[in-house]
């Protein structure tokens, strides 16, 4: 792999990989701030063919971020449930189309027990969304703190 080196006339270089990575921060769409709740899979498919259609794609907007409101609950072995009527082809599918239009997508989920929208959130379930995600295509996931875990004063002693 090529290597390229900036030397800015100081005799410290800057040198870093030619590979793709980083020539442009992880820029794409969200569906919260337009949608919020009001999301399924059809619309998602929509905005990504447009993201292609228009360009957006071509000029580094990579991302489709499905926000909150995809999940309903947590199966008795952990893992978390897609809301089956939003998304009746499953997340991986729609991983896998966003893939076949170059795309990657993106998952929200909350470090918390539960997200924004009292939707499961990860805390005690990471290693399983990790894996969920990740089966499903995920290349990013959004992970925000709404709800802190509690501890209690005997957890917290026993950290020291």
């Amino acid at each position: 792999m090529a290597a390229a080196t900036l030397w800015l006339g100081h005799p410290l270089a800057i040198t870093g990989l030619l590979n793709g990575v980083g020539e442009t921060p992880a820029m794409g769409w969200s569906s919260w701030n337009q949608f919020r709740c009001d999301i399924d899979e059809a619309m998602l498919r929509e905005v990504a063919r447009s993201l292609v259609s228009t360009g957006l794609r071509d000029a580094g907007y990579r991302y489709l971020n499905v926000d909150d409101c995809w999940q309903t609950h947590r199966a008795s072995d952990g893992h978390i449930q897609p809301d089956a009527k939003k998304f009746p082809s499953g997340m991986k599918a729609l991983g896998d189309y966003m893939h076949s239009l170059g795309l990657r997508l993106g998952i929200y989920s909350d470090a918390g027990n539960v997200t924004c929208e009292m939707r499961p959130g990860s805390y005690g379930y990471e290693r399983e969304d990790a894996a969920d995600y990740a089966e499903w295509g995920a290349r990013s996931r959004l992970k925000p703190l709404h709800e802190a875990p509690v501890v209690t004063p005997s957890l917290a002693d026993s950290k020291t």
